[in-house]
C-alpha cells in the first residue's frame, strides 16, 4: 500500500489566504519528494478498462459506481470498500446483458448517492444516435446487491438524449437530481434541469433551473441542512461557474450568481465543470468550491468560500495555473479540506493534492501524487474515517485507463 504523509507542522500550511496565489514552482518543488514510490491500482475482478467513475461515502463505507469495459461490452457496476479502499467487493452490474450498452465517460460520468441501505444510480446509455441516449435510473434496497430499474427522470424530452447528471440525496432520505438535456432544440447548448425522489424510482418536482447552459461540462451538487440543495454548474454565456439554491418553500430557487472568477468570454465547451463541498459548525453552513477558468487575464484554478449560502464569497484563492484543470473537493471536518486536480506539462499530466486544515483560510503548496507523466485525469476525493482518499483515471501501456488512487494519512 502507498500511503503518503503530509507534515501538519510544515509551514506551507499556514500560508495565508490573502496571498492569493500558490506559486507553481512549488508544484516541481514537491513533486520530487511527494510521488508515490509505486501507483496503487484499484483491481475490479473483469473489468479491462475504466470509462466512468463515482464515488460516495457514507456510514464509513466507500460506495463506488463504475462504468467500464468488462468482457466484450461496456457496463455499469457498484462496488464497495469498508475499510477505507484496501479491499473491494466483488462488482454488481446494474445493466442487464441484453440493454443498450452504457456510454457515460469521464466528465459525463455515472453518478451515484447513498441513504442507510438505499442506493441510487444514474448513467446514460446508448441511444439512436452516436454519443447520444437516455438516463437510466436504477435503485437498490439491500446495500448494493439487487437492483430494480426506475423511470426515466427527463419527461418531456422529444429528444431522449439526456447526459451530465449529478445526484445526491438530502438528511430527509429525499434524492436530488440534476442533468442537461436539449429538449428546446437549441443546438449549442442545452438546459439544467431538475427532478426530485423519495425512493429513487419514481420522479417528480421536474423544473428547468436555466435553460441555457455549457453543453459539456459536469455538474455538483449538494445537500443543505434547510432541505434544499446547492448546484454548482458552468452558464453558458458567459462561460462562469455559477451557484443555485433551492428548492425552496413554494419551489422556487435562488439564482446566486457567479462562483469564482467571472467574465470569462469563451466560444466554444471548455469541457470542465467545477468541485463542491459543503461543512457545517456551530450552525453555520460553509459552501466550498473549486473551479477552473480559461478567461485570458486570470487564467487559473481557484477555490472560492462563502458562509452565508452562496450570497456572497470570500476572494477567489488561486491554487494552480490555466493548466491546472479537473478538480475536485472534499471535507473530513469543517476544517480539514483536501482539493485534488490534474495538471498537464509537457511530459503529461499528473495529479495534485493541496490541504487546508483552517477550513479553507490557507491552503498547502501542491503535493504530486503521480509522476509527471502518468497521464492521469478527473481527479476525485473522498473524506472515510481513515482519512481522504483520492482517485484518478490513468493511460495504460498499450491503451485504454486504468483506476488508480491514492491513500493519505490523517
Amino acid at each position: 500500500m502507498n500511503v503518503l504523509i503530509i507534515d501538519r507542522s510544515n509551514p506551507a500550511f499556514r500560508t495565508p489566504l490573502s496571498m492569493g496565489i500558490v506559486l507553481l514552482g512549488c508544484l516541481a518543488a514537491a513533486s520530487a519528494e511527494a510521488i508515490a514510490e509505486r501507483q496503487l491500482l484499484v483491481a475490479v475482478a473483469g473489468l479491462a478498462e475504466t470509462r466512468s467513475l463515482d464515488l460516495v461515502v457514507e456510514q464509513g463505507t466507500i460506495h463506488g459506481l463504475l462504468a467500464g469495459r468488462f468482457g466484450e461490452r461496456d457496463r455499469v457496476a457498484y462496488l464497495g470498500s469498508a475499510d477505507g479502499g484496501k479491499t473491494w467487493s466483488e462488482p454488481r452490474f446494474l445493466d442487464g446483458s441484453g440493454e443498450a450498452p452504457v456510454i457515460s465517460r469521464r466528465g459525463n460520468d455515472a453518478r451515484l448517492a447513498v441513504y442507510g441501505r438505499r442506493i441510487v444510480a444514474v448513467w446514460q446509455a446508448r441511444g439512436e444516435l452516436p454519443g447520444t441516449g437516455p438516463l437510466i435510473v436504477a435503485a437498490s434496497e439491500d446495500g448494493g446487491r439487487t437492483w430494480r430499474r426506475g423511470q426515466n427522470p427527463a419527461a418531456g424530452d422529444p429528444l431522449n438524449n439526456q447526459s451530465y447528471p449529478a445526484l445526491t440525496v438530502g438528511g430527509d432520505g429525499r434524492f436530488h437530481l440534476v442533468w442537461l438535456d436539449d429538449r428546446e432544440e437549441n443546438g449549442n447548448t442545452q438546459g439544467l434541469r431538475y427532478a426530485a425522489s423519495r425512493d429513487g424510482l419514481n420522479w417528480s418536482s421536474r423544473t428547468t433551473l436555466d435553460p441555457a447552459v455549457c453543453t459539456c461540462c459536469w455538474t455538483r451538487i449538494g445537500a443543505l441542512p434547510d432541505r434544499s440543495v446547492a448546484v454548482l454548474y458552468r452558464d453558458a454565456d458567459p462561460h462562469d461557474m455559477r451557484l443555485l439554491r433551492g428548492p425552496l418553500n413554494g419551489g422556487g430557487w435562488l439564482d446566486l450568481g457567479p462562483v469564482g472568477i467571472a467574465g470569462w468570454n469563451f466560444t466554444g465547451c471548455p469541457h470542465c465543470g467545477g468541485g463542491l463541498a459543503i461543512t457545517g459548525t456551530g450552525g453555520q453552513t460553509v459552501l466550498h468550491s473549486v473551479a477552473w477558468t480559461g478567461k485570458e487575464e486570470s487564467p487559473g484554478l481557484f477555490y472560492s468560500r462563502s458562509s452565508d449560502l452562496g450570497k456572497h464569497w470570500e476572494p477567489p484563492f488561486l491554487l494552480g495555473d490555466g493548466q491546472s484543470r479537473e478538480s475536485d473537493i472534499a471535507a473530513l471536518s469543517a476544517s480539514d479540506l483536501a482539493i485534488v486536480f490534474s495538471r498537464a506539462g509537457a511530459e503529461g499530466a499528473a495529479v495534485y493534492l493541496v490541504r487546508s486544515r483552517d477550513g479553507g483560510r490557507h491552503w498547502s503548496v501542491p503535493v504530486a501524487l503521480t509522476p509527471p507523466d502518468a497521464n492521469a485525469d478527473h481527479p476525485r476525493i473522498v473524506a472515510t474515517p481513515w482519512g481522504f482518499r483520492a482517485f484518478w483515471t490513468m493511460a495504460r501501456p498499450g491503451g485504454g485507463k486504468a483506476l488508480a488512487m491514492a491513500i493519505l494519512s490523517l
